[in-house]
Parts: structure tokens; C-alpha cells; sequence
């Protein structure tokens, strides 16, 4: 056969090829959800009253005779251990507890905390400050990872149980040095039979915020302040810097937000 012929041949089977090829992506599937198993665990009355003297301040001074009846202890503090992989992953070493303020509102208020060596981190809130202490940063390869892990700990801390949650669709940008990134991360996430669109923005390592909309608007923002400095043994609060400059990108992010907001609605 001559090199014209090969030639000829060749060229009919890759076209073959590409036609199969056209053909199977005009019936593609759109992306199979990925759940985020999370496993809770009650904790024993022994396991609670270890915490609560690892962290006496968590103990209102008015039950100060209490600090030693377990009983009384697990019943103030039902503590509950958060695991799943994603938190494995994003932060090792750290245990995570769900827990219900009954001084807030009546029948209690959920919240979640994480735990690391000396210091307690109150969840979602606490994410930079846990990163920072960690020697931690989102960077363009975790932030997808980091994002997921920020919806764990915000549905989490605002339900009494966890809801199924399952990760449909993720989509980043490439990260800017110094400068902030809107739509870091973006993640299509389905709690029950609930589907939100969440877009977080990351700045100098950390989230500088994050936005959960629908196809009705914004459902709650998540306006976080990039960590600077440390606090001391059992703060929750950790120091934050509100120079100008941060101050004029909050205003952006929030200009950001509303005009997401309004493309969604429009589209809808």
C-alpha cells in the first residue's frame, strides 16, 4: 500500500474516532455529587468534664461548685465529636465538637468548636485563626478542599444535627498575590433537599469571606477578617486588622456579593 493510502487511512480512523468522541460527550452526564459523610459521636460524662477542666472559662463562675459532678456536666455541655475525612484532611491532629448554648435562647443554640493543643476555636468564625496557628494557608491547590470544609462547619454550627451534604459541581480561580480573589472557590452544595451556590473569597492565605446564595438571593454571608496577630490561651476573638485598605475591600466584596446576588436573580 502505498504512503498515500496509509495516509488515507489514518486520517478515516481518527475521524471515526472523534465522531464516537462528539457522540459520547452530546450524552454526558452532568457530574456525580460527592457526599461529605460526617459522623458524630456523644461524648461520655468523662470525656466532657475533660474538656471543661482543659478550658475551665467555658464553666459560667455561678456553677462553679459543679465543676466536678459529670453528671451535671454533660447534661450543661452535650457534647457531641465531629469527624469526617474532609476535616481529617483540611485539619489534622484537630478534634471538633458540637455543642448547644443554653444561655442564649430558649432550647439552646447550636455551635461547634475545634480543639488544638491549648486553644479552642469556635467554628466557622475561628477558620483563619485555626488555620494561622496551624502554620496553614489556602492556597490553589486546597482551596476547593478548604472551601468544603468551611461548609461543613457552616451548616454544622447552625443545625442541631447534620443534614446530608453533597458537593455537586467546584470551580476555582487561580489565586493573586497581595490582592483579593473573588470566586476563589465555587461550590454547588445540596444540604437535604436544599441546593446553594457558596462563593468564597481568599486574600493573603486565608478566606476574607464567603456568600451562600440561591436562585432567590443571599441566603447569609460570612464576613471574615484576614488574622494577624495571635490571641492568648482560651480566646475566642483573635486580633484583626482593619487598616483602610481592608476596609475598602470589604466594601468591594460586598458590592461583589449584590451584584452575584443580582445576575442570579435576573437569570432566574
Amino acid at each position: 500500500m502505498s504512503r498515500s493510502k496509509y495516509f488515507g487511512a489514518a486520517l478515516i480512523g481518527l475521524l471515526v474516532v472523534a465522531a464516537i468522541s462528539v457522540a459520547a460527550g452530546s450524552g454526558r452526564k452532568p457530574p456525580k455529587e460527592q457526599g461529605a459523610t460526617v459522623s458524630v459521636r456523644q461524648l461520655s460524662g468523662s470525656e466532657v468534664m475533660s474538656i471543661i477542666h482543659q478550658f475551665p472559662e467555658m464553666l459560667p463562675s455561678y456553677f462553679a461548685e459543679q465543676k466536678n459532678d459529670t453528671g451535671f456536666l454533660k447534661t450543661l455541655f452535650p457534647f457531641s465529636e465531629v469527624t469526617s475525612a474532609s476535616l481529617g484532611r483540611a485539619f489534622p491532629g484537630v478534634r471538633f465538637y458540637k455543642g448547644t448554648d443554653f444561655g442564649r435562647t430558649e432550647g439552646g443554640s447550636p455551635y461547634l468548636i475545634g480543639i488544638a493543643g491549648e486553644k479552642r476555636y469556635i467554628m466557622p468564625g475561628g477558620f483563619n485563626h485555626l488555620l494561622l496557628d496551624g502554620s496553614q494557608k489556602v492556597t490553589d491547590e486546597n482551596v476547593i478542599e478548604m472551601a468544603k470544609t468551611f461548609v461543613i462547619f457552616a451548616v454544622g454550627s447552625e443545625r442541631r444535627s447534620f443534614p446530608e451534604i453533597a458537593f455537586s459541581e467546584a470551580k476555582r480561580t487561580c489565586l493573586k498575590t497581595g490582592l483579593p480573589t473573588e470566586d476563589a472557590a465555587i461550590l454547588r452544595v445540596k444540604t437535604g433537599e436544599r441546593t446553594e451556590t457558596w462563593h468564597f473569597t481568599v486574600l493573603r492565605g486565608q478566606f476574607e469571606g464567603a456568600a451562600r446564595v440561591n436562585e432567590k438571593g443571599l441566603i447569609k454571608d460570612f464576613p471574615a477578617a484576614i488574622v494577624e496577630s495571635l490571641p492568648g490561651r482560651g480566646q475566642l476573638n483573635p486580633s484583626r486588622t482593619w487598616s483602610s485598605t481592608l476596609f475598602l475591600q470589604m466594601v468591594m466584596r460586598i458590592w461583589n456579593t449584590m451584584r452575584r446576588i443580582t445576575l442570579t436573580t435576573t437569570s432566574s
